[in-house]
């Protein structure tokens, strides 16, 4: 990590949203020690310093508190990418053969080589293996021009239905699969030439998480697609990644067994963990191919671990509590509504829980006795309906207000059901991918739900909540997703779903991934710029409070601090 210093240093030459109390903008900022000293106006705070101060002008870019990603993703993602041959920007078939080549020529004969899906993930929409110049993925006969020797896959991550993935001779004969095999097994399809032979190319439920296919399951289980040697490795090339988005603290409270948290007490152990993380832990077990409902004595004995390993004052990591997940997303037809909605193959569905009601209730009152944080994700309205029903019973017994607890999604949600949990003391994070990236879904798939429901933010901010912004599945831009706070808008279409339920301030956007996101970490010491605070900042190219709404997306972070040491710097100051 490159330092700024030993002495104090001052960033002045362009405005500071401080985001503290007072929302007060200044001109220059002190930072030494790791903290913030001073706001002020620069040559007063150059005076006050007293010894030598070095400078860092920002040259008429903008200063905010370090942005926080409350929903990140930010270990899975870089531990799935490790290994993985990057082909994300792939133009053609020859070029995804080169690369694949490439790496075969430095990998041991019969392992596996791995690839990213083509284009941009999480849910392709702004670019597919559809752009490819062939305009789908390579068969079988063209990846094994790259080799014989190794059996070979290029994944599909998000669950998005009908997903594709590729293989090739050698990985089909290792998974079993030939001319007997039938064309559809399950909600897979595998694609046969004239002659009956399979190309390589599996589509429908194929996405190696939350497939819910038993079949394609089975295949995943037979692919070392993800290995816990490279948790530490993967989640250190993460971490800078998102330094490069402005990202100095996130929030992982999904998927997270202790063994993938261990890999950030391992970082902070090893005095190499660049950016703040607070953690949970989940409960129940799912949304992997070998995920099973957990029996009840492990799952007891995880909701002990969990409150034995409860630390809320580190300064690089801090865990929480834990986390229940009630019901799915829409492209699976998981998500838990009150009406019949279409799922992925035409079905009618509402949807289906990941936690069984029992499992949550004791989950629900195990964290209001030991007083730990619990965090709830709720996709749909039924969902949020049958969670409150819990939670509403449990606070007759017990106080469970004065723990903000936090509610994760909410992607339908009814204002009466806004209303309940603000009386219960909730705290959100919410990710406005499942704006963007399903809004067209939702309107083509879920008829009878007006879309003032779809995550209506202007309801949340009105009765008392800390609202936090989340990427959900990274890395993804913060700026793109405060861009989307404002606009609500649909990939495909461009519709801008704004209506009264939606519409928040600018400020309010913002404060989602700095204020109120610390807030809802209940992190004091980040989010914000004022003496005291930890100096993690993010210089951006652009001032998000005044340049034109739909520019905010294209903002970029210029340099990045963490404990007043630059992270990343992109050479433009």
């Amino acid at each position: 990590m490159q330092s700024v210093g030993k002495a104090p240093v001052l960033l002045f030459g362009g405005q500071i949203h401080t985001f503290d109390k007072t929302d007060r903008v200044a001109d220059a900022v002190l930072i030494d020690g790791g903290k913030i000293i001073a706001v002020g106006a620069a040559d007063e705070l150059r005076a006050a310093a007293g010894r030598s101060v070095s400078g860092i002008d920002v040259k008429g870019a903008t200063i905010f508190p370090g942005l926080i990603d409350t929903h990140p993703h930010l270990l899975h993602y870089g531990s799935l990418q490790e290994p993985l041959v990057d082909i994300a920007d792939a133009t053609d078939h020859d070029d995804i053969v080169r690369r694949i080549a490439a790496r075969a020529a430095v990998t041991s004969p019969g392992e596996w080589i791995m690839t990213t899906p083509v284009g941009e993930a999480h849910y392709f929409i702004r670019r597919s293996y559809k752009d490819l110049r062939e305009g789908d993925l390579p068969t079988r006969q063209v990846l094994d021009r790259a080799t014989t020797r190794h059996p070979i896959v290029i994944q599909a991550w998000a669950p998005t239905v009908p997903n594709v993935i590729a293989f090739n001779s050698l990985a089909l004969d290792e998974l079993g699969i030939g001319r007997e095999t039938p064309d559809r097994v399950s909600n897979v399809w595998i694609e046969k030439d004239a002659g009956g032979l399979p190309t390589g190319r599996l589509r429908g439920s194929v996405t190696n998480y939350y497939s819910n296919d038993d079949y394609a399951n089975s295949l995943w289980l037979k692919v070392p697609f993800l290995k816990y040697e490279h948790l530490v490795p993967g989640t250190k090339r993460a971490i800078s990644n998102y330094h490069k988005l402005g990202v100095t603290a996130v929030y992982e409270n999904h998927m997270m067994d202790r063994k993938l948290i261990d890999a950030y007490r391992e970082l902070r152990d090893r005095d190499e963990l660049e950016l703040r993380v607070m953690a949970s832990q989940e409960a129940e077990a799912y949304g992997m191919p070998w995920s099973r409902p957990r029996a009840m004595p492990d799952f007891m004995m995880r909701l002990e671990d969990a409150a034995a390993s409860i630390d809320l004052k580190g300064d690089w990591f801090r865990f929480n509590g834990v986390t229940i997940m009630w019901d799915g997303t829409c492209f699976p037809g998981g998500m838990m509504m009150h009406e019949p909605y279409e799922g992925p193959y035409g079905e009618q569905t509402k949807g289906h829980y990941h936690i069984s009601p029992e499992k949550a209730e004791i989950v629900m009152r195990f964290c209001a006795e030991r007083r730990i944080r619990l965090n709830t994700m709720c996709m749909g309205n039924e969902a949020n309906e049958q969670n409150l029903a819990l939670l509403e019973k449990l606070a007759k017994a017990v106080d469970i207000r004065a723990l903000h607890w936090v509610l994760v999604h909410a992607v339908f949600i009814e204002r009466q059901q806004v209303e309940r949990y603000a009386r219960l003391g909730m705290d959100l994070t919410t990710s406005m991918s499942f704006c963007f990236g399903k809004g067209d879904l939702f309107r083509r798939k879920i008829k009878n739900v007006p879309l003032h429901d779809l995550l209506p933010l202007r309801r949340f901010f009105d009765t008392g909540f800390a609202v936090a912004g989340g990427s959900d599945w990274g890395p993804k831009s913060a700026f793109e997703q405060i861009k989307l706070a404002l606009t609500h808008e649909f990939a495909g279409s461009g519709h801008r779903n704004l209506g009264p339920d939606q519409k928040i301030s600018r400020r309010e956007a913002i404060s989602m991934w700095t204020r109120d996101a610390a807030a809802v970490l209940q992190w004091p010491e980040i989010g914000s710029i004022r003496p005291g605070a930890n100096a993690d900042l993010v210089v951006v190219d652009r001032d998000l409070m005044s340049c034109d709404v739909d520019d905010i997306g294209d903002a970029k972070a210029l340099l990045t601090l963490v404990d007043g040491r630059i992270v990343h710097d992109a050479k433009a100051l």
